[in-house]
């Protein structure tokens, strides 16, 4: 595939066809779920923008709207090497600053916004096209998405914006008015199974990782590449498996710890918890009869184990309580208390028995 992504091939197209058209935008909303090919697309974006031998891009004569592969960059030359590096003059990205105590902020501030149009009101350094990558853009606050407005509004003609968001529903309708949305969709089974095999993963762990994935290309492929991210995975789901075995006192230290870990990187916990449901989710689909439909398949025997102990309501419940955190914390409620209250909802085996388990 000439822009060498992994599925979610319609917003492919759609940035295709946009670069073909005779107007096309300054500014793109990409939304969707993590790790489904947002950001790769805005650096590839980028590159058509700027490769060496595209055709019909910004700054260039237009072509015919069905005309859209040459608009896809090379991916060989200079300019495109440089962007996927990260070593372009041109391609600038946002993301969320990190603090003298090494920990990264909560949100990006209106100061970065304050940057940004310094930067556009230049004229490209070493390619025709700026491009500015806000990263997560859902994590701008209020002030610097009413500072972005007039930017988005009337960006200088060398300019492309790309906002990049989990949670669009935090970016404000004027900023959506300004953009040329484009969806992502989490991508099916077999196509990251593939990728991960034209990447050179052994067809049985390309198997298991593309099932583990839950549509996430991004996850499959870090955890292809990093030993280390496979390990910690692993790490995360064994203690799913084995917080409903701790005595209280255990549960609160756990949670004491994983309120260390959000403080540190939110990313990672709002992930790990995820993980969680995952892994009780999969119980569920044991409890059913539907064990070829669980993605953690190299941990049938735990979740065997689990599906035997502990009641169906029980591990529904949990499931529900581990999603309502993730929200609660995405909510900017105290971490402390959401993690003690959700550890302490975790199946209880004296209760199970008493459900008749």
């Amino acid at each position: 595939m000439p822009w060498n992504i992994t599925g979610n091939a319609r917003a492919v197209a759609a940035i295709a066809r946009s670069l073909a058209s005779e107007n096309p935008p300054h500014a793109y909303l990409f939304a969707g779920p993590a790790r489904v090919g947002k950001a790769s697309l805005a650096l590839r974006l980028a590159q058509a923008l700027n490769c060496e031998h595209t055709v019909g891009a910004q700054g260039l004569a237009p072509l015919r709207p069905d005309d859209t592969a040459d608009v896809a960059p090379c991916l060989q030359c200079t300019p495109c090497t440089r962007i996927a590096k990260f070593l372009h003059a041109d391609v600038q990205t946002v993301q969320l600053e990190i603090n003298d105590d090494g920990e990264p902020k909560t949100a990006i501030a209106v100061d970065q916004v304050r940057e940004v149009e310094r930067s556009v009101a230049l004229n490209p350094f070493e390619g025709r096209t700026r491009v500015v990558i806000i990263d997560p853009a859902h994590l701008l606050t209020d002030e610097a998405q009413n500072a972005f407005l007039k930017t988005l509004e009337e960006p200088p003609p060398h300019v492309v914006i790309v906002l990049i968001a989990v949670r669009e529903e935090k970016l404000l309708p004027t900023i959506h008015s300004r953009c040329r949305r484009v969806e992502f969709r989490l991508v099916p089974v077999g196509e990251i199974e593939g990728a991960l095999a034209a990447d050179g993963v052994e067809p049985d762990r390309a198997a298991l990782l593309a099932r583990l994935a839950g549509g996430r290309p991004g996850w499959a492929l870090e955890m292809a590449r990093d030993p280390r991210a496979f390990e910690r995975r692993r790490a995360v789901l064994e203690t799913a498996h084995s917080i409903v075995s701790l005595p209280i006192h255990k549960r609160m230290s756990l949670a004491e710890k994983m309120t260390e870990d959000f403080r540190s990187d939110r990313e990672a916990m709002y992930s790990q918890l995820v993980e969680w449901a995952g892994w009780w989710r999969d119980v569920m689909l044991v409890q059913s009869g539907a064990e070829d439909g669980v993605a953690n398949a190299d941990m049938l025997v735990a979740l065997r184990e689990d599906s035997a102990l502990y009641a169906e309501p029980q591990v529904r419940s949990f499931i529900h309580a581990i999603l309502a955190a993730v929200e609660h914390l995405r909510a900017n409620v105290q971490p402390r208390p959401a993690l003690e209250l959700l550890v302490l909802e975790a199946p209880d085996l004296a209760v199970s028995a008493a459900l008749g388990a």
